[in-house]
């Protein structure tokens, strides 16, 4: 079959969904945009808020937007403090229904000079999930290294940051009762740098498996 090139952009596009499904490839189109605004950090630190709990006060904690090897792009997003300290930087609430199921994905890397405080795991995702101005039951999910999931707090992580490139990804289900998910990164008992770059949130179709919730392991 041959297209004329004065062919519309309207009809162009039912033809390029027409030859996936004939080639056999499944694309959601619409679940691949990120629901997160200035995920890569592109446009600096736009949309993005520092939140230092009282623990971590006088530690220096701060954050900005650098261009130093990013993950992708031209830049990413600096985490640091100079003694250890638990801090984030948030965005925005995202709508959600219950049910609905999310492909949460983010990079990270650390400065090899980074110290991590023993039994901390580093760096985590934490997804604040709400019912109208108040939290929901059940507490936020988390999400750390080795794409470990739980609810209320951090499951314990056996890897920590390194200082190459590392995804931390999960698939989420949104609990009964939650009508908003606001996204947290964390730097979760450094002292030190961490690099994040292209958070990402994004609807996958409900079909889609969910990354199961960590169960510590009984004590011997």
């Amino acid at each position: 079959m041959k297209l004329s090139l004065l062919t519309k952009p309207s009809v162009l596009l039912p033809l390029c969904a027409f030859a996936l499904a004939v080639g056999g490839i499944a694309i959601d189109t619409a679940a691949a945009d990120s629901l997160v605004s200035n995920g890569g950090f592109e446009d600096g630190v736009t949309g993005w808020s520092l939140f230092v709990p009282g623990e971590s006060d006088g530690r220096n904690c701060r954050f900005d937007v650098v261009s130093d090897n990013p993950h992708s792009g031209t830049n990413c997003l600096r985490l640091q403090s100079d003694n250890f300290a638990r801090f984030a930087v948030g965005s925005g609430p995202i709508p959600v229904q219950p049910g609905e199921h999310y492909h949460v994905s983010v990079w990270v890397r650390a400065d090899p000079a980074t110290q991590i405080r023993l039994k901390s795991p580093g760096f985590a995702i934490r997804l604040n999930l709400r019912r109208g101005t108040v939290d929901a039951d059940g507490g936020p999910l988390y999400i750390v290294m080795g794409n470990r999931v739980a609810h209320d707090t951090p499951a314990d992580t056996d890897e920590s940051p390194a200082a190459k490139w590392t995804e931390v990804e999960a698939v989420i289900e949104i609990p009964s009762g939650a009508d908003k998910m606001a996204p947290d990164l964390f730097a979760w008992g450094i002292m030190g740098t961490l690099f994040v770059d292209d958070f990402s949130i994004e609807k996958v179709d409900a079909s889609t498996a969910v990354t199961p919730l960590w169960q510590k392991p009984p004590s011997s």
